[in-house]
């Protein structure tokens, strides 16, 4: 039997009023109000409103065992029984239940009693009970005898499903395994090792091709092993994989390609080209990543061998334009694959014919083996320069993250080679002129990439020269702005600039002050007032994040102890971690001991706010640093819960303490039913496994009142309480101990930014 729902349900009693009752019942069904919370937290469609019952009576327990033999003959069984303890003359209820299950073993029961000749000791030995026996005490009440019969024939069509989506899985896995065990013997004998990972954060390794035997592994061993990044990948090379398969868990994430070098069995060192690509759901949920893994070692030697071999400029040493444009296409290939991105800066030196001609071609070629060394200086290990020609040189600047990190470049090489040059007893002064052209995939190849650069350094020369300019003019502007924004933050943080503004979180039962968020602000002496958003990402990917973390975590600790030095009261300071501070590990934990104890605080004092995003990435990394906080006494929260992977494992994994609504929820909680049902999902969640919640961005009285009658002890903050405020207004909210909620703030626009940093280094990843 194949049908996906039975609701029939027989009902044994001796009795007939109490069948005309059963009937009473089950024709007037009352959904469960719970059914929509398991709909939103574990993605099953919520049951019906209605549910129709089909029931059938028997007097007496030998005619409901007649019953229940015709039914499962004709593949119409009884998905439930309804059955009474005494029924004189005949049968009793246990000796009726021994029986209908020699028949049907996977009929469900209720034992229906007011008093019973047997112990409950008794009934439990004598009947082989498991998980399809339930007792039902008279009186009954409806709404009981209802959920009874609503869940078991629910629980019994499920199990039927489950078993036959088990036969059917179980005959493709068969199927399955006879097409790998002949494809296997293509694979035993072919270069390219596969593989396939669990598409959970840790990425479990669930197959691996036995031709890794070539490389001195155990095919078993391998999948056996909890830490096989550790066992396979080269130290060096784990974090730049780590962030690899980190990408792999955005949502919008496609195929990709990175090198690395792969321990042998023999502990040699094997230079691998590893392609994926993830496999998804029609949900978009990530299941899967297949990949293969490629032996390019000899590659890499001829590369090696290449690049020793007279493919380098005579005069300055560094590589020549054959050199260049070879690495320039091997870098557009691996990009149009997924690699990281790359820039390609165009040099040319301004003034220096005047020195050739002034001085002589010694001197020339003597000042452009300097420029050369100081080239070197301002590039990575793993960018390219070249010298093209006379007195132009290109450098591809690999794996960037952003346009902006090619223009950080470009700063970086005006400063240096417009500083004095002395060659040969000669004062020499030069500048340089630079187009940039960062990856795009509408560009056609590289050559047209290079050509692109070349134009953006004629804009350049034409503009006056000793500047740098992109291939476009928006591009210009976008990158100006951030380069200078970043340099003007690392100016901010010696010069006073920047400022911290607190937010309380208030409970709801009597908007009680219960916790403080504490946001940075810059008070830049141009542009006024910003907020955390506009400079935070800038923070992060220039690697400012870190200091600027360490000042916002003094800055909210020292104000903690100000406020209770003033006699308030502060239950809680709620502060942001970033990825980039959670990957310093132990020296996150010992910048939070010292300001602990430079201010004397305890551990308590401080909750930490993670979003979902960096927990998947530790969870990846195997980053132990938020146990150890939660060690220490520190509180965890996860920020904007419920706008990525919403992920409940990570709120036992992680000992969590908050849940933080994302503010995307409670914006539209009043005009869309589903933003509505997630926040009931998530509190009454939250309530069973014992954490604490807390709404982001509540801004109106009906936002306020939603929360409250979904759970009143919540918390919340938000401009209805609230907004930001300076540590003296902040000193004021708490000596009063208490928000009462305000009108909303028409005049102010409360966004993410308001909410970005904490009082951490943070910012969102």
């Amino acid at each position: 039997m194949n049908r996906v729902e039975n609701r029939r349900v027989l009902v044994v009693d001796d009795a007939p009023a109490i069948h005309e009752d059963f009937r009473k019942i089950l024709a007037a069904p009352a959904p469960s109000p719970l059914d929509e919370d398991e709909a939103i937290l574990f993605g099953t469609a919520a049951r019906p409103v209605s549910v129709s019952f089909e029931m059938d009576s028997a007097f007496q327990g030998q005619e409901a065992i007649e019953k229940v033999g015709v039914a499962c003959r004709a593949d119409r069984p009884y998905a439930m029984a309804f059955v009474d303890m005494r029924m004189p003359p005949g049968l009793d209820g246990v000796e009726t239940v021994e029986r209908v299950w020699s028949v049907d073993p996977e009929l469900q029961v209720v034992l229906c009693t007011a008093y019973s000749d047997y112990t409950w000791t008794e009934v439990l030995t004598r009947l082989d009970v498991r998980d399809r026996l339930l007792i039902l005490k008279k009186p009954f009440d409806p709404i009981e005898v209802y959920q009874f019969a609503n869940s078991l024939t629910t629980k019994w069509s499920a199990s039927r499903q489950a078993a036959f989506k088990m036969n059917t899985l179980e005959e493709a896995v068969e199927r399955r395994t006879l097409e790998l065990s002949d494809a296997n013997i293509i694979v035993q004998n072919s270069p390219v090792i596969l593989y396939r990972l669990r598409g959970e954060p840790s990425f479990p390794l669930i197959y691996v091709s036995h031709n890794i035997t070539k490389l001195g592994h155990d095919p078993d061993t391998l999948l056996a092993s909890a830490n096989w990044t550790q066992r396979l990948i080269h130290p060096d090379d784990r974090v730049k994989v780590g962030e690899a398969m980190g990408r792999v868990l955005e949502k919008d994430a496609q195929g990709a390609s990175i090198e690395f070098r792969l321990c042998t069995g023999e502990e040699s060192w094997r230079w691998v080209e590893n392609r994926y690509v993830p496999v998804r759901d029609k949900e978009g949920r990530l299941v899967e990543v297949e990949g293969i893994i490629i032996d390019i070692t000899e590659r890499k030697a001829a590369e090696e061998q290449i690049a020793q071999l007279a493919r380098t400029d005579g005069l300055t040493g560094l590589a020549n334009r054959s050199t260049f444009m070879e690495r320039l296409r091997q870098s557009f290939a691996a990009c149009r694959r997924g690699a990281k991105l790359f820039a390609v800066l165009y040099l040319d030196l301004d003034k220096f014919k005047p020195v050739n001609d002034t001085f002589g071609h010694p001197v020339g070629d003597a000042l452009l083996q300097e420029v050369a060394a100081r080239l070197r200086g301002c590039t990575r290990e793993s960018d390219l320069i070249a010298r093209l020609g006379g007195d132009e040189f290109a450098i591809l600047q690999c794996e960037i993250q952003e346009p902006a990190n090619a223009g950080e470049l470009a700063s970086k090489i005006q400063r240096d080679l417009v500083r004095p040059y002395t060659v040969n007893g000669n004062d020499v002064n030069i500048s340089v002129s630079i187009g940039i052209c960062p990856f795009d995939a509408d560009i056609a190849d590289p050559d047209a990439m290079l050509a692109q650069a070349d134009r953006a350094l004629y804009r350049s020369k034409e503009e006056g020269r000793n500047c740098y300019h992109f291939h476009s003019d928006d591009l210009d502007q976008e990158v100006l702005e951030r380069v200078t924004l970043g340099n003007e933050l690392r100016r901010a943080i010696q010069q006073g600039e920047l400022e911290l503004q607190y937010q309380p979180q208030v409970e709801l039962s009597g908007q009680t002050i219960v916790g403080m968020e504490a946001l940075v602000r810059w008070n830049h002496p141009r542009r006024g007032l910003l907020a955390a958003g506009v400079f935070v990402p800038i923070a992060e990917r220039t690697g400012i994040i870190l200091s600027l973390g360490n000042w916002v975590l003094d800055q909210a600790c020292r104000q903690v102890r100000n406020w209770r030095d003033a006699g308030l009261t502060v239950p809680l300071m709620a502060i942001n971690l970033s990825l980039q501070q959670l990957q310093r590990g132990q020296e996150l934990i010992q910048s939070i001991l010292a300001a602990l104890g430079k201010w004397k605080l305890s551990a308590s004092d401080l909750e930490f706010d993670v979003t979902e995003a960096t927990l998947a990435q530790l969870k990846w990394s195997q980053n132990e640093v938020l146990p150890k906080l939660r060690e220490l006494g520190c509180k965890i929260a996860i920020d904007d819960f419920g706008s990525e992977y919403s992920s409940f494992d990570y709120v036992r994994a992680y000992r969590i303490n908050h849940l933080k609504i994302a503010q995307s929820f409670v914006t539209h909680s009043c005009t869309d039913a589903g933003s509505a049902a997630t926040i009931s999902a998530i509190v009454n969640f939250a309530r069973d496994v014992g954490v604490g919640v807390i709404a982001q961005g509540v801004e109106t009285d009906e936002q306020r009142a939603l929360l409250s009658s979904t759970d009143a002890h919540a918390k919340a903050q938000g401009f209805h309480f609230s907004k930001a405020v300076a540590a003296t207004e902040a000193g004021e909210l708490l000596r009063r101990g208490r928000i009462a909620p305000s009108e909303p703030h028409s005049a102010l626009q409360h966004t993410a930014d308001d909410l970005l940093l904490g009082s951490v280094a943070g910012g969102r990843q």
